[in-house]
């Protein structure tokens, strides 16, 4: 086979390597709840929310106030902040923030507060335990407003989007969507039709696959987030076509390159 043959089969191949790198995967695959209708109203809400239920290991933004100025200081040593820092918030915005001011639920499943002694929470739905607490400061206090706030809520995204990592979350109606949002959104090769979520459970990892592309996403066991929930956004299968074919088209230009190199120099 002469020179010229050989260039040409080589043009052929890199063209359609190039080709290739364009007819693998549709932008229609990468919209999520494609199939939405405009003014579609959804009419009552998802039956998939699920409360947390409080574990031990849990670590709790605990916040008691009364009239009592010295009270308030023994319940809410943030307040002592104020005049060190402007914006104790962010104590608690941190991993090392929430473990050194915030309470954590013991290996009995008990909240230990000053004053109050041990206050069984694990086992509780989120939302209750700060009603739990309520119950026992107004055995000890008069007027005491209590807030209770979870502060482990993360969740762990990797796989096919932009920035894979751990995200704190301080919504208790947290979705996959809003994650990914957190991620920087998906990348070109995501397969959001298989986005798997994994919750660990008392009995093991329990594996919850969501299509992110069908109408009734937000109906989907695991769209919303619980917290520790790991999040895998999988890759197309196209991926690694599509990578090798980027390769190979770089491999037949080198070649049909010095092929034309060398047909000058002869």
């Amino acid at each position: 086979m002469n020179l010229r043959k050989i260039h040409r089969l080589l043009s052929l191949l890199m063209v359609a390597a190039s080709l290739s790198l364009f007819s693998c995967h549709s932008s229609k695959e990468l919209i999520y709840m494609k199939d939405v209708q405009n003014n579609q109203v959804i009419k009552s809400l998802a039956d998939t929310i699920t409360e947390y239920i409080v574990k031990p290991g849990d670590i709790l933004y605990v916040s008691i106030k009364s009239m009592n100025a010295e009270v308030n200081a023994l319940f809410n040593p943030e307040s002592n902040m104020e005049s060190y820092s402007g914006n104790s918030f962010q104590r608690y915005t941190t991993p090392s923030g929430a473990y050194l001011y915030g309470y954590e639920v013991d290996e009995s499943g008990n909240l230990k507060l000053p004053i109050m002694g041990d206050i069984p929470v694990a086992g509780y739905p989120n939302s209750d335990v700060e009603n739990i607490v309520q119950k026992y400061a107004d055995k000890y206090l008069k007027e005491a407003i209590v807030k209770v706030k979870l502060l482990n809520y993360k969740v762990t995204i990797i796989g096919e989007v932009k920035s894979p990592g751990v995200y704190y979350n301080y919504n208790n109606n947290f979705t996959v969507l809003e994650a990914l949002a957190m991620a920087n959104g998906n990348t070109d090769y995501a397969k959001i039709t298989n986005v798997m979520v994994i919750r660990p459970q008392p009995d093991g990892q329990k594996a919850m696959i969501l299509d992110l592309a069908a109408s009734d996403a937000w109906l989907q066991k695991g769209f919303y987030l619980h917290p520790n929930d790991y999040i895998f956004v999988e890759p197309d299968v196209h991926k690694n076509f599509q990578l090798n074919a980027q390769v190979f088209s770089m491999i037949i230009s080198s070649a049909s390159l010095l092929l034309a190199v060398f047909g000058l120099l002869n």
